[in-house]
């Protein structure tokens, strides 16, 4: 059996560490050739070591706990006997604990050895500890990866030990963990964005090791223009770090993380620029939408042409669109998973941003330097404030803000705490007499998100990273809408008022524990109450008393458990990701429990390829019941009750990837869902109306959802771009619906196209352009259509609201229809333009101008369809009964200008 022993000696190791090479070269040389003549007789010196005097020496240890490096310092204290050894072999900070019975120096370095493979040889009055070669000792190396410029931590960056070939990355909070072998002398620490770092490792030791990385462009902590930014891309999972929504043209200039997400294929939207994930063919409503780790009810503003998500104060997002982690659960389609910025340890910056549209600023900086920071952003639209009180007054007035806020405080290298708030606000009012479409009535909207979540995270060991959240979310809408009305000569004046409500408290905790290289095993679980309040109407008649319909209210307990176990075989050329959700509701009557198994499995093929399967099931207890025409803040959310189950989703899927040169990429996916109890209503839903009844128009039925994904993709290089496309199937299935015949789901889309290109003209100045595709919705056509003479499907002189979103007191018609969805609208493209131009910089403030045009061709896509009979407010004029086709965007160019110090 053969030993190593030490090269370096106590007596050597201060001296050789501030040496020059040639001086360690020499070093090397003499202990190498004392190692040769050592290591021929080692059975011999085993044999020699048990009766050697100098390990028989009587020594009596001061305390029978400490590190080894304490007993071995106290044994030549003591005895004054030389002992050398490796500190790339031994751990010299590991505890150990001594019996008692230990009285001699052979005895305690037995007991302190013990385990690691190294053994006491005692040669010329000395001692040395040699270690079995066969025996290579691994320690962890764990800690986390910040950005220099602001001390906030890197999501997603690679940890790499070139000797072993291992490799992790950091998680959403900047946290590694790795195993290295005693041999491994640095680690590789890369991102896109940031300059790549190559460390030298400390002494053997399972310590944590924090790591600053430089951004790879030094402008890019100033100017917003995307360039160092890249997607990470495997099956079912797209990680888009913030600054490339900067990459594309966008509606009106406003970033919009989702409508970059919608550049990929799988993804899509319901209307024409609408931020509303469609995801493989599933509704907006099974999208479980995480902010800071805080769940969203309503992402939209105006409709959901924007979301909520103010680009400027984002950092990371990631969408799973299969293959989910265990830690996920609640929908059926997507997780889109949000992180905003931490705010900056080192110095105090700023940026505002004007367009004709909206205005935003942010402010961040630390209150303790390196310990605490804090992160501010504000947006509010400016229509209302632009563009006078007339053109209010004709077209209606809107506004909207949103505020984030987070703070970072930094107890110790272990434990951190974030706290993190969001606030977003909508307002809108459209007058009876507005010119686009004029009304009966005043209407008001108002909708809001509130999120507060209280953050910590632990290192407990080198291997275990701990984080555990508690979370308040609210989703408050308000419909309004008033009215004079003449009976019997007075004028009365008729107002109604609806609101919806919800409301969740929480507590989860998620935990990681890194077994080894090859075993990463996640668990965690938590609970959740729901307070929902789906309607809530109130009439009243002036003069007179309200008539109050009170919202039911559901009070309900959610419990999650999971645990997932990553496995790597083979040099990582085989992964296997079995994991476990457990999710389980709970209300007065009702009780529903559902076990969804998921797995993944991954072959790293050679030249950079790989193909993964995965499955995952997935239950969604709460459900959206959504108005027939455009995706409104007053859409209503409703849990599972005693005659409402939960949705079920199964999910497979089949992908394979190629990259080319760290520059080309190229993915084709294929993917089956099928769903179970999906909940719609088989009719018209009032849903400030009828609110103790809503149960009855709720059906049940299946979804079958399919297709195939491909995507080619050069993300480095003055031209980057993406091609995706997306041919897809979305059907459904309700015995009370069609004559229980399957038809084309409405969020069906055949075809989806994406083409996107940037050019970086020089540093600082880029063109890009953006081409959109998508085939027509489906969408109910009347076979025959004839008059109602005698007025059977009127309710009060008015055309019930089945059959049209519009009402008038003109004879009304009748559709005749034989199966839903049997037409498809136009298709929807668009091709857009844009230019980010770095502007120079002026003392400490910097630059940047954003311009482009929206549709450039002025494409008249469908916004909203319908067919009716419609009149002017005088009834002296009345239309012919027709397809009526409306569209929201032509021609529209936008500017931007930012400024950052």
């Amino acid at each position: 059996m053969n030993y190593n022993f030490c090269l370096v000696s106590t007596t050597d190791r201060k001296a050789i560490r501030s040496s020059s090479a040639s001086s360690l070269l020499n070093h090397f040389i003499r202990y190498a050739f004392h190692y040769l003549l050592l290591i021929l007789p080692a059975a011999h010196l085993r044999a020699q070591t048990k009766q050697d005097a100098i390990l028989q020496r009587s020594y009596s240890p001061p305390a029978k706990e400490g590190s080894i490096l304490f007993y071995i310092q106290d044994i030549q204290r003591q005895t004054g006997i030389n002992i050398s050894y490796s500190s790339s072999f031994l751990h010299l900070n590991k505890k150990v604990q001594l019996t008692g019975n230990e009285h001699s120096t052979g005895q305690v370095l037995t007991s302190i050895l013990q385990g690691t493979g190294i053994q006491a040889a005692a040669i010329n009055g000395k001692i040395f500890l040699l270690r079995e070669t066969s025996q290579t000792q691994y320690y962890t190396i764990s800690g986390f990866v910040k950005e220099e410029n602001s001390k906030e931590v890197i999501i997603g960056a690679s940890i790499y030990d070139p000797v072993t070939r291992k490799g992790t990355i950091s998680n959403s909070y900047g946290f590694y963990s790795i195993q290295v072998p005693d041999s491994c002398t640095s680690i590789v620490f890369s991102h896109v964005g940031y300059e790549t770092v190559t460390q030298r490792l400390p002494p053997p030791d399972d310590g944590q090791l924090d790591i600053h990385m430089e951004p790879r462009n030094p402008l890019q902590p100033v100017v917003v223009t995307g360039d160092q930014d890249s997607v990470t891309l495997q099956a079912g999972y797209i990680k888009m770090p913030v600054g490339y929504v900067s990459n594309f043209p966008a509606l009106l200039g406003e970033k919009d993380v989702l409508k970059s997400l919608q550049l990929y294929p799988g993804t899509g939207s319901s209307l024409e620029s609408s931020s509303n994930l469609l995801i493989r063919g599933g509704g907006a409503d099974q999208n479980l939408y995480l902010l800071d780790g805080v769940p969203l009810y309503h992402t939209g503003h105006l409709f959901g042409l924007f979301s909520i998500f103010n680009g400027d104060a984002l950092k990371d997002v990631s969408l799973y669109k299969d293959a989910f982690p265990a830690r996920y659960g609640g929908r059926l389609s997507s997780v889109v998973d949000i992180r905003t910025k931490d705010g900056n340890m080192k110095g105090w910056h700023g940026k505002a941003t004007i367009s004709p549209v909206s205005a935003s600023t942010e402010l961040e900086g630390p209150f303790v330097k390196d310990k605490s920071a804090m992160f501010l952003s504000f947006r509010r639209s400016l229509i209302d404030g632009l563009y006078g009180r007339q053109i209010t007054k004709q077209y209606g007035k809107y506004a909207l803000y949103d505020v984030n806020f987070k703070l970072n405080q930094i107890i110790n290298n272990k434990n951190r705490i974030y706290l993190s708030f969001y606030k977003g606000q909508d307002n809108m009012t459209i007058p009876k007499d507005n010119i686009p479409f004029p009304l009966a009535e005043d209407y008001k909207f108002a909708w809001s998100n509130i999120t507060a979540a209280l953050k910590w995270t632990k290192v407990i060991t080198p291997k275990i990273f701990t984080n555990t959240t508690a979370s308040y979310s609210r989703f408050y809408n308000l419909f309004s809408q008033s009215a004079y009305i003449k009976i019997s000569g007075d004028e009365l004046l008729i107002n109604g008022k609806g609101v919806s409500r919800n409301r969740d408290i929480a507590l989860h905790n998620e935990t990681e524990f890194t077994i080894s290289n090859t075993q990463k095993l996640s668990f965690g679980g938590g609970y959740t109450y729901h307070n929902f309040a789906p309607t809530a109407y109130t009439t009243n008649v002036n003069p007179g008393d309200a008539i109050k319909r009170e919202a039911p209210k559901y009070y309900m307990s959610e419990f999650t458990l999971y645990g997932e176990d990553e496995l790597r075989f083979n040099n990582d050329k085989f992964i296997v990701r079995p994991g476990l959700h457990l999710g389980a509701l709970a209300q007065s009557h009702s009780f529903y429990s559902s076990l969804q198994p998921r797995l993944m499995i991954r072959w790293n093929l050679p030249n950079a390829q790989y193909i993964q399967a995965s499955y995952a099931q997935m239950t969604q207890f709460i459900h959206q019941l959504t108005t027939p025409v455009i995706n409104l803040p007053t859409d209503l959310w409703v849990p599972s009750t005693e005659n409402i189950k939960p949705e079920q989703a199964y999910s497979y899927s089949l992908s394979y990837q190629k990259q080319w040169d760290n520059k080309w990429r190229f993915n084709v996916n294929i993917y089956y869902k099928q769903l179970n109890d999906l909940v719609a209503t088989n009719t018209a839903l009032n849903i400030f109306d009828n609110s103790d009844l809503w149960e009855k128009k709720v059906i049940s039925g299946k979804g079958y959802n399919y297709g195939s994904e491909l995507l080619l993709e050069k993300n480095t290089g003055r031209l980057t771009g993406i091609f995706s496309y997306t041919l897809a199937w979305a059907w459904r299935e309700f015995s009370r619906m069609n004559s229980g015949r399957m038809f084309p789901y409405k969020e069906d889309r055949r075809h989806n196209l994406s083409l996107a290109l940037k050019y970086r003209l020089k540093p600082g100045w880029s063109l890009s352009a953006s081409w959109k595709f998508s085939s027509g919705a489906p969408f109910t056509l009347p076979a025959q259509i004839f008059p109602d003479y005698d007025w059977g499907r009127n309710i009060n002189g008015k055309l019930d609201e089945r059959y049209s979103p519009f009402s008038n007191n003109q004879i009304n018609y009748l559709p005749y229809i034989t199966r839903l969805n049997n037409f498809r609208l136009r298709a929807v493209h668009h091709l857009d333009l844009g230019t980010n131009i770095y502007l120079g910089r002026t003392n400490a403030i910097y630059h940047t101008l954003t311009a482009g045009i929206y549709n450039i061709y002025s494409r008249s896509n469908p916004f909203i369809v319908s067919y009716d009979q419609f009149v002017t407010t005088t009834y002296d004029e009345i239309y012919p009964l027709q397809l009526y086709q409306y569209s929201l965007f032509r021609t529209l160019p936008y500017i931007s200008y930012t400024l950052k110090f």
